[in-house]
């Protein structure tokens, strides 16, 4: 199976889960919390039984993580890697600035992304080595090589304080930016993606939450590490930059 295959079927699998997404959007949904108190809906757990449904079908011996339904089959070459509603606060308060996050790990790596906001209607797919924006390439920043007059964009900065993460490095860091933004989770990479922000970061992730980003970010040309210039993305968080520079800017400020 070649990578444009691939590439065409996750696009099937983002234009049925936006679909119905879009359907359910601006209505009034129950919310149930989580064991970690985070929320989550009827749209989440059937968007994510959408895409298991169709990959199963498509791809019967692959492996799938999943937010909501959990894992099977882990040894499998192929592993697809799901968060149906990336930003549930953003989804169940009508803002458009949740995503699907579709990802697929071949042997352990992170191989090929998407990352869907269907209401924008607006779309990324990566591969590492292009990513493309509603069909077209795009880009990050080339330019930006240093935090001073960056725009930064995080999910909620009391994470930072919340996972323990050194609080004067984060203010310095805070102090050389431009801009800091909270439009965050998965959007906030697509705008990376898209030469619209510098700088991106979480301080902790799961697996579901990130599969999906790598490759679109490093396939616009962007860098990725965790918060301490390693890969160990996830549980030490996850850092995206336009430039290696403005990585190892950011690096020196908050690690």
């Amino acid at each position: 199976m070649t990578s444009d295959y691939f590439k065409n079927f996750m696009n099937k699998l983002a234009d049925a889960s936006g679909e119905y997404i879009r359907s359910e959007f601006g209505k009034a949904h129950a919310v149930e919390s989580k064991s970690d108190a985070s929320p989550v809906t009827i749209v989440d757990k059937t968007t994510e039984q959408i895409l298991r449904d169709m990959i199963k079908r498509e791809f019967p011996d692959a492996g799938i993580v999943g937010e909501e339904f959990g894992s099977e089959n882990l040894d499998a070459e192929y592993v697809w890697i799901l968060d149906p509603i990336d930003g549930t606060k953003s989804f169940i308060s009508s803002i458009p600035l949740f995503g699907t996050l579709i990802g697929l790990m071949k042997k352990g790596e992170y191989f090929m992304g998407v990352i869907d906001q269907p209401i924008l209607r607006q779309r990324c797919l990566g591969d590492n080595k292009t990513c493309l924006f509603n069909g077209k390439p795009t880009f990050a920043d080339r330019q930006k090589k240093c935090v001073k007059g960056a725009t930064a964009l995080i999910s909620d900065t009391r994470e930072v304080r919340w996972n323990g993460r050194n609080m004067d490095s984060w203010r310095k860091f805070e102090d050389e930016l431009a801009i800091l933004r909270t439009w965050g989770d998965c959007y906030g990479y697509m705008m990376l993606c898209r030469g619209q922000a510098h700088i991106m970061l979480d301080p902790v992730l799961e697996i579901w939450d990130l599969a999906a980003l790598i490759p679109c970010v490093r396939g616009a040309g962007a860098f990725v590490s965790d918060w301490h210039g390693a890969k160990n993305y996830g549980k030490d968080g996850l850092l995206a930059a336009c430039t290696r520079e403005l990585l190892q800017d950011t690096l020196s400020l908050i690690s």
